[in-house]
């Protein structure tokens, strides 16, 4: 008696899978009629968004060459003005100067800020042999005698 209860179950169960089933390849037919002309009006607007793309394309191209024209500072100019206030301040002190104090000091008479003060004291001491570094974190002018 059981076995037939199981067995009216299950008939039941594959009948409402056989239904959902139809029902949910009935909905992506009509899914696939409305797609279609979704598919068309799509295509549409990509060869729109295309023609946009170009038209804009055209105008970075100009927009780019105007910057050209333009120009605009060097970085090289922005370090070369903090290296000379780096040899103006120590040839002003005579005294060993931190790094820090120096910092600050270059800082506040460029209005430029310096990422990584170590590399860039080593462009100051390449670029005048006077600059030297007496010590760890001490930086120096030492004029020639």
């Amino acid at each position: 008696m059981r076995l037939e209860q199981l067995n009216g179950a299950e008939i039941q169960v594959i009948k409402e899978f056989h239904l959902e089933r139809q029902s949910i390849f009935k909905r992506l037919r009509e899914l696939d009629e409305t797609n279609s002309d979704f598919v068309i009006k799509l295509e549409d607007l990509t060869k729109e968004k295309e023609a946009a793309k170009e038209e804009t394309k055209t105008e970075d191209s100009q927009l780019r060459e105007r910057k050209l024209r333009i120009g605009r500072p060097s970085r090289r100019s922005k370090s070369s003005k903090m290296r000379e206030a780096a040899i103006r301040i120590l040839k002003e002190h005579r005294e060993p100067l931190k790094g820090s104090q120096l910092q600050k000091m270059i800082e506040e008479t460029t209005g430029l800020k310096i990422a990584n003060m170590t590399t860039f004291m080593k462009t100051v001491e390449k670029a005048d042999a006077n600059i030297q570094k007496p010590y760890r974190g001490l930086y120096q002018y030492m004029a020639q005698r």
